[in-house]
C-alpha cells in the first residue's frame, strides 16, 4: 500500500515540475488552460471515467489487492481521453500536451508498481 502512495506523490510532482516547464516553453496562456472541457461528449465522458476509476480504486485497495494496478490503468485512461479531447476539438490549443504528459506518468506508474510487486512478492 506505502509504495501506491509513493508512486502517486512522484507523479505529482513530476508531473507538476514537467508542466510547469512546458508551459513557460510552449507559452500556453492561462485563457488555453481554464477551459476544462471542449464539447458535452468531453464533459460527461470525463465524468464517467472519474466515476469508473474511484470504484475501482475502492475495490481494488480495500476488496481486490491483486487488481491494484488498475489504480494507474484507469487515470491513464482518464488523462488518454482528456489528451484525445482536447486535441481533436480545440483547434490552437496546445494544453493537450500536458495531459498527455500526466497520462504517461501513469502509465510509468503502472510500470513501476507491476515491477515493484513482482519484486517484494
Amino acid at each position: 500500500m506505502f509504495v501506491i502512495i509513493y508512486i502517486m506523490a512522484g507523479i505529482l510532482i513530476l508531473d507538476q515540475l514537467i508542466n510547469r516547464r512546458l508551459i513557460k516553453r510552449l507559452h500556453i496562456t492561462e485563457a488555453e488552460l481554464e477551459k476544462k472541457y471542449v464539447n458535452n461528449p468531453h464533459k460527461y465522458g470525463e465524468k464517467l471515467l472519474y466515476s469508473i476509476s474511484f470504484i475501482v480504486m475502492f475495490f481494488a485497495i480495500y476488496e481486490f489487492h491483486q487488481l491494484r494496478i488498475f489504480i494507474f490503468i484507469g487515470m491513464a485512461a482518464l488523462f488518454a481521453f482528456r489528451t484525445l479531447m482536447k486535441w481533436k476539438h480545440a483547434e490552437g490549443n496546445r494544453s493537450y500536451i500536458l495531459s498527455s504528459v500526466t497520462c504517461g506518468l501513469f502509465v510509468v506508474g503502472a510500470v513501476v508498481y507491476a515491477v515493484s510487486h513482482v519484486l517484494i512478492t
